[in-house]
C-alpha cells in the first residue's frame, strides 16, 4: 500500500474517531453509551472480525513464539512499573503497575490495523492479543496488591482461567486455531452473518474510542503520569526495535507486530485501577494522553516503517 493510500486509510478511521468524540461533546450519545458499544465489540463484532479475518489462516510454528513474546513484553512492562515506581506511596505504585502493560488491541489496534494486513498476518495479531489478555486481569493486579500491601486479597488461578475462557475474544481465538488446525470453515450462510458482524467492527471501535477521549488535567499528579508513560514507551520502544531486528516470522508478520507493540493501553485498565482503590481519574488521563501518543506514532510507522529484510 502506498503513502498516499496509507494517509487515506488513517485519516478515515481516525475522522470516525473524532466523530464520536464530537458526538459526545455534542450530547447526541453520552459517555455512558460507551459501556454498551464496548460490550457489544468486545462481545459480538470483534470475535466476528477475527473469525472472518483469519477465515483462511494457516497455523505456523511462529505463532507459539508471537504469543510468548507479548506475554514477555507485558511482564517486562510490570517489572518496568514496580522499579520505575520504587519510593512512592503504596496506592501511587498500584496506579502505575497496572497502568503500565495491558494493550488496547480489541478497541483500536486490531480494527486500526486490519485494512492493511492479510488473513495470515490476522491471525498473527490475534494471538499477540491473546498473550497480552492473558496478563490483564491476573499478574498486574497481583503484583499491585503486593506493592500496596493488601496481601489479604487473594486471586486465585480459577478465578483468572475463568474470566478469560468465558471471553468471547478468547473463545474466538481458540476456535480460529481450531479451525485452521483441522481445515474446517463456516458454512456460507453463517459465515454471511460473521462477515456483516466482523464488518461493522472496525467503524464501532474508533467510535467508541472517541467518545471515551477526554483530556481533562487533574490538579496535581503531573509527574507520576508522564513517569508512567515513558517507562511504558520507553520499554515498547525497545522490545518493538528487537522484533524487527530479530523476530523469525515473515516480513509482513514482523511488521504489523512491530506497529501493534506501540498501541495504547487498554480501556479496562481505568476499570481495573478504580476497582483496586487507586486514583480512577488520574488513570484516565494516562489512557488518553496514550491513545494520543500512540496514534501518532502508530500512523507515523504505518507510512515509513520500511518490511523488515529476512532470509
Amino acid at each position: 500500500m502506498d503513502m498516499l493510500a496509507t494517509l487515506e486509510n488513517s485519516f478515515v478511521y481516525l475522522l470516525v474517531l473524532a466523530g464520536g468524540y464530537i458526538l459526545k461533546k455534542l450530547y447526541v450519545v453520552q459517555k455512558e453509551d460507551t459501556r454498551f458499544l464496548s460490550s457489544l465489540i468486545m462481545n459480538v463484532t470483534l470475535p466476528a472480525a477475527i473469525l472472518k479475518g483469519s477465515a483462511n489462516a494457516e497455523l505456523s510454528g511462529f505463532l507459539l513464539i508471537i504469543f510468548l513474546l507479548a506475554i514477555l513484553l507485558n511482564f517486562l512492562l510490570l517489572a518496568g512499573g514496580f522499579f520505575a515506581s520504587w519510593g512512592l506511596p503504596g496506592r501511587d505504585r498500584g496506579l502505575m503497575i497496572l497502568n503500565s502493560n495491558t494493550f488496547n488491541n480489541g478497541n483500536f489496534a486490531i480494527p486500526f490495523l486490519s485494512a492493511y494486513v492479510s488473513g495470515d498476518v490476522f491471525a498473527a495479531m490475534g494471538v499477540y492479543d491473546a498473550g497480552s489478555a492473558l496478563c490483564t486481569f491476573g499478574p498486574n493486579i497481583v503484583l499491585a496488591h503486593k506493592v500496596m500491601e493488601q496481601n489479604g486479597k487473594k486471586i486465585a488461578l480459577s478465578d483468572i482461567l475463568k474470566k478469560l475462557f468465558t471471553t468471547p475474544t478468547i473463545l474466538a481465538y481458540l476456535l480460529m486455531l481450531l479451525m485452521s488446525a483441522v481445515h474446517w470453515q463456516f458454512p456460507s450462510v453463517v459465515a454471511g452473518v460473521i462477515s456483516m458482524a466482523g464488518s461493522a467492527n472496525s467503524f464501532l471501535a474508533m467510535l467508541c474510542v472517541g467518545m471515551l477521549f477526554d483530556l481533562r488535567l487533574p490538579k496535581s499528579g503531573y509527574g507520576l503520569i508522564l513517569k508512567t508513560l515513558v517507562m511504558r514507551y520507553s520499554i515498547c520502544f525497545a522490545f518493538a526495535a528487537l522484533l524487527w531486528l530479530f523476530l523469525p516470522a515473515p516480513p509482513e508478520t514482523v511488521w504489523t507486530i512491530v506497529i501493534m507493540t506501540l498501541a495504547p493501553i487498554a480501556n479496562c485498565a481505568t476499570v481495573i485501577t478504580v476497582e483496586e482503590g487507586c486514583d480512577g481519574t488520574m488513570s484516565a488521563v494516562i489512557n488518553s494522553f496514550s491513545m494520543v501518543f500512540s496514534i501518532v506514532v502508530m500512523v507515523l510507522l504505518l507510512l515509513f516503517l520500511p518490511l523488515p529484510v529476512r532470509g
